[in-house]
């Protein structure tokens, strides 16, 4: 599984402290203005990755292998925290076919793009069908 972080320019400092924390792990970084939902549209059609990590430049482990080595014992989907939903700050584990059946929106503002956490959450889960397991649902 590849990790995908989320950048925007001009955030090359917390690119770095994300992607030094994150060690040796395949990475893909995405840095534009479109915002998360613009990432995963860009992922879906110009990639063929069938099941990723989505994290944001914020995102600064402590001990990823750790963390690595807990998202392990997962299979498909899974869900970082769940605060304000599954996906909070989109954070977690994604797979093609479930976004395959949804629709990704488009977004042009970072309200809006506060208002699709929220919404793509709730489509994925429901495509999905079945319970998404939350790994830390103690940061809700």
């Amino acid at each position: 599984m590849i990790t995908v972080v989320c950048t925007t320019p001009k955030r090359e400092v917390w690119l770095k402290d994300c992607l030094e924390s994150i060690g040796e792990q395949p990475v893909i970084v995405l840095s534009d203005y479109t915002y998360e939902v613009g990432k995963l549209q860009f992922l879906m059609n110009h990639t063929k990755v069938d099941r990723f990590l989505l994290l944001q430049d914020s995102i600064v482990f402590k001990d990823a292998e750790k963390f690595y080595k807990q998202l392990e014992q997962y299979n498909g989907s899974v869900s970082i925290n769940c605060d304000p939903a599954h996906y909070g700050s989109y954070l977690g584990v994604y797979e093609r076919r479930i976004l395959e059946k949804i629709q990704i929106p488009s977004c042009h503002s970072k309200k809006e793009q506060v208002i699709l956490e929220v919404a793509l959450s709730e489509a994925y889960c429901k495509a999905h069908g079945d319970a998404i397991p939350v790994m830390y649902p103690e940061l809700s």
